[in-house]
């Protein structure tokens, strides 16, 4: 681990003194048995490797230290014998928060591997080329970075108040193979690096039994994937910054004279925004501009429904959080940060979820609260920077009335009086609050997000990590766009194997209802029940979607529900 963090260490030297150096003889690199060990670690640390690719493999296969190094081993020959291939990449479609639906792809482990090992390497390389007003999926760099930028940008002083809010359409799905190699060979020459990249980008798709090939795009899920993409997008940020970013004081002067100003830039991942101290119409004119380097020189195309222009006094959302410029007639102009209206509604849905009237067996009122208070804790904990307090307060009151309705249903015949009576404690000796006794006797309380103290943000420079000795690449980062920490995954039996169980069937039955093929809400059900002496194994499970669950005999006897009044949504 060591000379693991030396060499990144001496790749981001050589790459900040000579930003025009092309790396060569890398490729024994990624042969080395403690660079294989360490990313194989790292991918198995991760809960994607509980689902397995098209071979079937998910970490229970390499849970041994014997069979891990017989798998390695194999891997090592492979990249030392340049027989290795990577196998095709499953496709899987997951529901998005606005109702759409986003494309996944599921690499197997050992391609796993090979991306993080891809990624150790050309990280330390293209971080001493990002420029610093990119924040996603980089090293060291959070959510909050991003949005204290927009609290130092957004004054009186810089009037920085036209705000282009940017979104670049399908930007994963949509990047030109060709572009991103042209840009990969400036900085790297060791063509077996290059060709595994290639092979990496070209790996065959299946999709519901049908293979293609990808001609352009990067597979979402892969661990390399948001790395790439900033690599693709580097040089729309070089663009910027040599159009706009550079302008000498005498330039920016006769700017604001003919009404342009000054233009800023914050992109995290393919979401992006720009300043302009400039006029509207000035604002629509870089926007134009920015489309049309995008389309020609990138072959992307900006979310015209996405990719407003919007004054920063009437505000705007960017990364789960709504920035808006006020100008009270008595106090401070100031910037509001919030919670956007869609994250407070995505709480809810989750909290909804968990507090389903139709209840599963092993869902008890411990059980909820706990499920309940490891929600709330990821959102507070996301927003806990910013002007939250008023919001968490009704926010607290809505889920204390949503867990003591569902209590009230939990147990027929009695009414909030008696739930309270039996579920409202003292919590530290000064107020009530809904609680439950735990496995040790004590009191697990409703979590409170008002308690949480509101601290501001305090960034810190941003200097490239792998500079310092004591960093290296550590874990994939996942390429998703919701807000993390606080979504909710459902239900599971307490069976430390079940969650892998589920997935494996889920997986294995080409991720739809084995009825009729739906891909929506799915379930796995015991075909022979646990009741009467149906187990976990593979052979007794099958994956249907919830209303097909809803028709089986065994779930119509345990919630006593009457088939001729359950339908699917298209009745």
């Amino acid at each position: 681990m060591d000379d693991i963090r030396r060499t990144q260490t001496a790749l981001a030297r050589k790459a900040t003194a000579v930003p025009d150096h092309r790396f060569d003889d890398l490729y024994h690199l990624i042969c080395r048995w403690d660079w294989l060990e360490t990313a194989a670690k790292r991918v198995l640390a991760n809960t994607g490797a509980r689902t397995p690719g098209v071979d079937g493999m998910t970490k229970k296969d390499l849970k041994t230290e014997e069979k891990l190094k017989a798998f390695l081993l194999g891997l090592q020959a492979e990249l030392k014998a340049g027989t290795y291939r990577p196998h095709p990449v499953m496709r899987v479609w997951i529901p998005k928060a606005n109702g759409g639906q986003r494309l996944l792809g599921v690499p197997t482990i050992k391609d796993r591997i090979v991306q993080m090992m891809l990624k150790m390497l050309m990280e330390p390389i293209w971080e001493s080329d990002f420029i610093e007003y990119s924040y996603g999926f980089r090293p060291k760099r959070r959510t909050m970075d991003a949005i204290s930028w927009c609290y130092r940008r957004i004054q009186p002083r810089t009037k920085h108040f036209w705000v282009i809010e940017g979104d670049i359409k399908g930007c994963f799905d949509n990047i030109d193979h060709k572009i991103l190699m042209k840009q990969i060979k400036m900085k790297i020459k060791d063509r077996r690096i290059l060709a595994v990249i290639a092979q990496q980008l070209r790996a065959r798709v299946l999709d519901q039994e049908l293979y293609t090939d990808p001609t352009t795009g990067t597979p979402q899920g892969g661990i390399v994937s948001p790395l790439l993409a900033n690599i693709y997008l580097n040089a729309f940020d070089k663009w910027w910054l040599e159009r706009y970013g550079s302008k000498t004081v005498a330039e920016q002067q006769r700017d604001r004279r003919i009404g342009k100003g000054a233009v800023l830039l914050l992109r995290y991942a393919d979401d992006f925004i720009l300043l302009t101290s400039g006029s509207k119409a000035y604002a629509e004119e870089v926007r134009n501009e920015v489309a049309n380097f995008l389309s020609t020189e990138l072959h992307l195309t900006l979310s015209p429904e996405k990719t407003l222009i919007t004054n920063a006094t009437d505000g705007f959302d960017f990364l789960g959080f709504h920035v808006q410029y006020e100008r009270p007639k008595n106090n401070k102009p100031w910037l509001r940060v919030i919670p956007t209206k869609r994250s407070e509604e995505r709480l809810k849905e989750n909290i909804r979820t968990i507090t389903a009237r139709e209840r599963v067996p092993w869902q008890t009122p411990l059980n909820t609260i706990k499920a309940i208070n490891r929600v709330l804790r990821g959102w507070i904990n996301y927003y806990r920077h910013c002007s939250v307090k008023d919001r968490a307060k009704k926010l607290d009151w809505w889920v204390n009335q949503e867990y003591g309705r569902w209590l009230c249903e939990k147990h027929k015949g009695k009414g909030i009086r008696w739930v309270l009576r039996n579920y409202q404690f003292l919590e530290n000796g000064n107020r009530k609050n809904l609680a439950v006794r735990n496995e040790t006797g004590g009191l697990e309380f409703l979590f409170l997000m008002s308690d949480v103290p509101i601290k501001p943000y305090r960034p810190k420079k941003l200097p490239n990590p792998y500079l310092d000795a004591g960093w290296f690449t550590l874990t994939a980062t996942p390429n998703d766009d919701s807000i993390p920490g606080y979504e909710w995954t459902g239900w599971w039996p307490n069976n430390d194997n079940w969650l892998d169980i589920r997935e494996q069937v889920i997986a294995r039955d080409g991720y739809e209802c084995t009825q009729c093929h739906s891909q929506e809400h799915l379930e796995v059900h015991h075909i022979t029940p646990r009741s009467q002496g149906g187990g976990h194994n593979l052979e007794n499970l099958t994956t249907l979607c919830r209303w097909c669950h809803e028709l089986t005999p065994s779930y119509l006897t345990w919630h006593k529900r009457d088939p001729n009044k359950v339908s699917k949504p298209d009745g």
